[in-house]
C-alpha cells in the first residue's frame, strides 16, 4: 500500500517552513492558502490573532482523487490519529 501525505496552511511561506522544520515534517506543505481556497477544499476558515487559519480538516482520497473519508474539527484535538488512518486504509485496501 502506498500512501502520500500533503498538508495545507494559511501561514506565509516562512511560517509554514518553520513549522515543518520544527516538527521534522518531510511531506509537501502548501502555504499561503486563501479563504477562498479553504472553502474550495471544504474546510472552514477561522481567525486567530487577526490571521486567517484553516480549522483542522483531513481528507483521505482514493487513487482517482475521490474523497473516501473526511474529518472536520474546530481544534487540533479533533485530528485523525495516524494509527486510526492506517487501520482505516488497511480495512479498505487490504
Amino acid at each position: 500500500m502506498s500512501v502520500k501525505v500533503v498538508a495545507a496552511s494559511a501561514d506565509a511561506e516562512v511560517g509554514a517552513r518553520k513549522m515543518a522544520a520544527d516538527q521534522n515534517l518531510t511531506f509537501p506543505i502548501a502555504y499561503g492558502v486563501t479563504a477562498e481556497q479553504i472553502e474550495t477544499i471544504g474546510a472552514v476558515a477561522g481567525i486567530r490573532q487577526g490571521e486567517t487559519i484553516i480549522q483542522p480538516a483531513e481528507f483521505i482520497l482514493n487513487p482517482d482523487g475521490e474523497v473516501v473519508a473526511s474529518m472536520y474539527a474546530t481544534t487540533q484535538l479533533g485530528r485523525m490519529n495516524p494509527r486510526e488512518i492506517l487501520q482505516f486504509l488497511k480495512s479498505r485496501v487490504g
